[in-house]
């Protein structure tokens, strides 16, 4: 009886620590793409690539369980069979570049401490012959929205980062699209048309949209301050702007600590 109560106790702990047995940290997601195409993983506050493989079939599984907390720049990329005249000039003066190719790519905040599955999604189902036609027009290709989600709060707040930024990019992509289209009625000498387009359109356009999409990326990262995910944002965005004195009121807000690590981070890179 005494030793059948061992058993007993060995099968209870066995199950009890296979409960406890963590699954890798991956990334999974479906490319429309028949061809095989590359996947590159960044992290986005280093520069460096961390990560990549080759997938020959559209349903793909990326291992990322030993990477740190931070965000992160997932980049697809496959073989062009359209080549722009200007593209064949570059390649044969420099042949070590490559043949062209084409990009999809999106950030992301990867924490696996937080969730150890991360799931790319597009916005849409695509065929590959309609992703490529937008990816060789000029400008379409920022129609196409993916995104890698979890069940992690930080990964929602920075995609929720990345929705306030999409929003602004759309509405500068609209202005623009009604500019040309003023442009055309101009050429077609259709004045009464132009006017009214040109009224909603004013010489300083651009700079106003990329002073109110400024304005929201302040206030959500003054109204976030105390989530980690804002100093990564507040430190990529800062690095790769000329003015920080845009961003001071936000550097302000941020504890010593947190401003400690800014100088530690540019020492580093």
């Amino acid at each position: 009886m005494t030793r059948n109560w061992h058993i007993y106790l060995y099968i209870i702990i066995f199950f009890l620590s296979a409960c406890n047995i963590r699954t890798s940290d991956k990334i999974t997601g479906s490319m429309p793409i028949s061809t095989h195409f590359d996947i590159d993983l960044y992290n986005l506050k280093s520069g460096v690539k961390v990560l990549s493989d080759t997938s020959s079939k559209q349903n793909f599984e990326l291992n990322v369980e030993q990477l740190s907390k931070g965000i992160y720049q997932i980049v697809f990329s496959w073989e062009r069979d359209v080549v722009k005249p200007q593209e064949i000039e570059r390649f044969t003066r420099q042949p070590e570049l490559g043949t062209p190719k084409y990009y999809m790519s999106t950030t992301f905040w990867l924490d696996d401490k937080e969730s150890d599955n991360y799931k790319l999604l597009l916005d849409t189902t695509y065929q590959q012959a309609e992703l490529e036609e937008l990816l060789l027009a000029k400008n379409k290709g920022e129609s196409i929205k993916m995104a890698v989600v979890s069940d992690g709060a930080n990964n929602k707040l920075y995609n929720e980062y990345l929705t306030l930024v999409d929003r602004y990019k759309a509405k500068n992509r609209q202005q623009k699209d009604s500019l040309l289209q003023s442009a055309h009625y101009n050429g077609l000498k259709l004045i009464e048309n132009s006017e009214r387009l040109n009224t909603l359109l004013t010489k300083d356009w651009l700079p106003n949209v990329k002073a109110a999409l400024l304005r929201e990326e302040i206030n959500f990262m003054k109204n976030n301050i105390d989530n980690e995910v804002i100093s990564h944002i507040y430190h990529i965005q800062v690095n790769t702007k000329e003015d920080f004195e845009q961003y001071r009121e936000v550097y302000n807000l941020f504890p010593h600590s947190v401003k400690q690590n800014f100088t530690v981070w540019n020492k580093s890179n």
